[in-house]
């Protein structure tokens, strides 16, 4: 299903992002860089931004999914433009359509929880023999159902 330009533009209104002054505020605070190693400017939010004001298509490619959606660019934007807002909803608009490729889906609920980006990214930087690892491929809840059992089980020594 195809993802219509006025859905799109009802996020860059609800998310304020026409208030963007192009401080640069937002892309200079954004761990991306630490978090993924270099990467260009068209990911950074201020160009995300500057994309979605000239409709440009954002639908297309992986640019939107290496925002890690840490609100550290929405809180010190001064202009008040809620960056996290607007990916997070273009995300699960995406997902509802149906544009799946980028987005990981939970093992057991099947429902989007993460970039496969930023799950990959994870996998990358901690030991795969690690108990932990099957937490990566677990939305949030199940992630704590799954914990919660396992920590009853070993409480109660079965």
């Amino acid at each position: 299903m195809k993802i219509r330009q006025d859905e799109i533009e009802n996020l860059i209104r609800e998310c304020k992002l026409t208030r963007c002054l192009e401080c640069g505020k937002c892309t200079a605070s954004c761990p991306l860089a630490e978090f993924f190693g270099d990467l260009e400017f068209g990911y950074t939010p201020r160009a995300i931004i500057e994309r979605a004001l000239l409709n440009s298509d954002l639908v297309t490619g992986d640019t939107i999914w290496y925002c890690l959606t840490c609100d550290v660019c929405t809180r010190g934007c001064p202009s008040g433009v809620c960056f996290r807002d607007f990916i997070e909803g273009l995300r699960n608009l995406m997902i509802k359509k149906g544009h799946t490729e980028y987005g990981a889906m939970c093992k057991q609920c099947g429902g989007y929880f993460l970039p496969t980006v930023t799950q990959k990214q994870l996998l990358d930087k901690i030991c795969r023999d690690s108990d932990t690892v099957e937490f990566l491929f677990l939305c949030p809840v199940c992630r704590r159902r799954t914990y919660s059992h396992i920590v009853k089980k070993s409480i109660s020594g079965r």
